[in-house]
């Protein structure tokens, strides 16, 4: 039976290396300050230098070891180079936070190549291709943990923002399939299905929009960035060790009340 000090070290991640996408606001940098307090080295990646530059410097302040790479999700060299310079920076990579996401919304009818385009590039086929670029290396890793964040969205009909939702639904099929098609060579793949969360993506929707979204779940308020934590540390320590190819929805109850 485990006493107190063994469940704490289920959750401990000293000397794993971290590479966190969208790691310089809401979810992602409260993701990456966690990661580093359970002592990870932490590498945050967005796609402005000087946030990511901020975000490092929160973290060391607090104690923490981290690195800034920035990265466009869309841009396919931005993340091999982001691999690459993990490797560089720390050694190796173990885990790998698929945060990075592009909340553009259109009606279907007026969805355009264009919009297409981004939408998918940055929610799907960026976290597929950083996977792989991240794959060698997790390959020789000990304690590989993918865990790629999607949406309550992928569970909804989500009149406006179909682009966004069908996307996260897309990477939460290729969360399972990398699950399966990597579980014998011991990585572990899930993902985090976040509810409506007070970021700037849910901010920039307006005060009409944020209070629409904090209504719509079971207890009436958006989350806060922190509650995604728990969720993201245990799909990527050893606390869910035999878990792999699987979603975890922290909502609100968003997807029950509908």
């Amino acid at each position: 039976m485990l006493d107190r000090n063994g469940v704490e070290a289920l959750y401990d991640l000293t000397g794993r290396v971290a590479v966190v996408t969208g790691g310089s606001r809401g979810i992602g940098l409260a993701v990456a300050h966690a990661f580093a307090a359970q002592g990870a080295r932490v590498v945050v990646s967005s796609r402005k230098a000087e946030a990511c530059d901020e975000a490092v410097a929160s973290i060391r302040s607090a104690g923490g070891e981290a690195v800034a790479l920035p990265a466009h999700a869309g841009n396919l060299d931005d993340l091999e180079a982001l691999a690459a310079g993990t490797v560089d920076a720390f050694g190796g990579i173990d885990v790998l936070v698929n945060n990075a996401s592009n909340p553009l919304a259109l009606p279907i009818g007026s969805i355009t190549d264009d919009a297409y385009a981004k939408s998918f590039d940055v929610n799907v086929r960026g976290p597929l291709f950083l996977f792989q670029a991240c794959l060698p290396y997790l390959l020789d890793s000990d304690h590989a943990a993918v865990v790629n964040v999607v949406s309550a969205a992928a569970f909804l009909h989500t009149p406006g923002g179909a682009l966004y939702g069908a996307a996260k639904a897309a990477l939460l099929h290729f969360t399972r399939s990398m699950a399966a098609e990597y579980a014998t060579a011991g990585i572990r793949i899930n993902a985090l299905a976040p509810g409506p969360t007070d970021t700037a993506m849910v901010r920039n929707t307006g005060p009409d929009g944020a209070a629409s979204m904090a209504r719509s779940t079971r207890l009436g308020r958006l989350a806060d960035a922190d509650e995604m934590v728990g969720a993201v540390l245990y799909m990527a320590s050893e606390a869910s060790s035999f878990m792999t190819g699987q979603c975890i929805t922290v909502d609100g109850g968003l997807v029950p009340a509908r």
